[in-house]
């Protein structure tokens, strides 16, 4: 079985008051933050994984965290590893 490289984006929306202490969260999940001028409660949460399932599984996280308002997937890139390792000089 080939390993894969599943690469998602998820944006959570949040007070903008709880909008710090959910990206020290998240930042713990092994999730980066996509940087944003003014995010206004909104975090594009960057996803990378071996399996759709463990990419479930930080989306059923993130939307149980307290102070998030919806989380939602919205994009989603699965390919082989080894792709990787194609780019690679």
């Amino acid at each position: 079985m080939t390993e894969e490289l599943h690469i998602s984006s998820i944006v959570v929306h949040c007070r903008p008051e709880h909008a710090d202490a959910l990206s020290r969260q998240i930042l713990a999940l092994n999730c980066e933050i996509a940087p944003t001028e003014d995010s206004h409660g909104r975090l594009i949460v960057l996803v990378e994984r071996s399996t759709v399932r463990q990419v479930a599984d930080v989306l059923d996280t993130l939307q149980a965290l307290p102070g998030v308002l919806s989380a939602l997937l919205v994009y989603h890139h699965a390919e082989p590893a080894t792709a990787l390792e194609d780019l690679m000089p």
